[in-house]
């Protein structure tokens, strides 16, 4: 391998039909030589791409036999053949699109036609239904906050969020989309010493300046600010009916994070934890600061 493998250098190796034809050659196996391969390739035009294919490590000569190595095997098998599977469903996976868009459907109903659809395709090997929804794993605390600040930069109309963590930068998105239209249902685990009340009340008695104290009078003071008291185990938020991001616990110690879970479309579990949510707040209290304000 003379040159440094990128992922743009192999997408770029895959854009060429030729080089692709000569991969998959390679995973079964050839002698070197250009009438091995069938296609409208000159002898020189076959032996570039077939060093550039050694050159980027995806094939190697081995007992007077190209044979794709390792990675190569890997790039051949997991993404040209399961490209040409994707391809050859491609019908029924924009059907699955048109039928994610449809809100005349039961959500439940939607998953079962989805997972038909999976079945009857070729892609029942490799796909169902949870792999239609982007999703992602996040494992550090700090990628949680860049996540959740991600999601809630996102949010159009309303957001659920029940927390037991407190980021300043968070935060501080999070009143700013309060402020810009976004309905926000909170549901705060946190210390007293360090609750959302806590921290209102602080920006009331001792604003930093007149805009920010103007935001906050009129967040505590809005009907799309819904904030109650909670005792959570675990974090989560729904964004707009359709993006989740929640917590697993630690059972060994609850207290740690341990991981999180995104997912990016997916409006049936979004109505799951939303119900969760409400379960949750039927019966926490609302804060002091906003029943005395409210009362009013």
């Amino acid at each position: 391998m003379s040159e440094t493998v990128t992922m743009n250098r192999v997408f770029s190796i895959l854009a060429d039909r030729h080089s692709v034809n000569i991969l998959k050659m390679a995973y079964s196996g050839f002698k070197a030589s250009s009438t091995s391969y069938v296609g409208n390739l000159s002898k020189k035009q076959f032996y570039v791409r077939l060093k550039r294919l050694r050159d980027s490590g995806l094939i190697e000569k081995r007992d007077g036999l190209y044979i794709t190595t390792t990675f190569g095997s890997l790039i051949c098998n997991g993404h040209v053949k399961t490209m040409e599977e994707m391809l050859a469903s491609y019908w029924s996976l924009k059907a699955v699109d048109v039928l994610k868009a449809r809100q005349d459907f039961p959500l439940q109903q939607k998953e079962s036609v989805i997972g038909e659809i999976i079945q009857s395709s070729t892609l029942k090997g490799m796909v169902n239904t949870t792999h239609l929804t982007g999703f992602a794993v996040v494992k550090d605390y700090n990628k949680l906050i860049i996540e959740v600040i991600k999601l809630m930069d996102l949010a159009q109309k309303e957001v659920f969020l029940a927390t037991r963590y407190h980021d300043p930068n968070f935060s501080k998105l999070m009143f700013k989309r309060i402020s810009e239209g976004v309905t926000m249902h909170l549901l705060d685990s946190l210390p007293e010493s360090i609750n959302i009340e806590s921290r209102l009340n602080a920006v009331l008695r001792t604003p930093p300046n007149k805009e920010t104290f103007d935001m906050v009078n009129n967040i505590i003071r809005s009907s799309r600010f819904d904030l109650k008291k909670g005792d959570l185990m675990q974090s989560f938020m729904v964004v707009d009916g359709r993006m989740v991001c929640y917590e697993t616990t630690n059972y060994t110690n609850p207290e740690e994070f341990t991981l999180a879970i995104s997912h990016y479309d997916d409006p049936y579990l979004a109505q799951r934890f939303i119900s969760y949510f409400k379960k949750l707040a039927a019966d926490a209290p609302v804060p002091k600061l906003l029943a005395s304000v409210r009362e009013k």
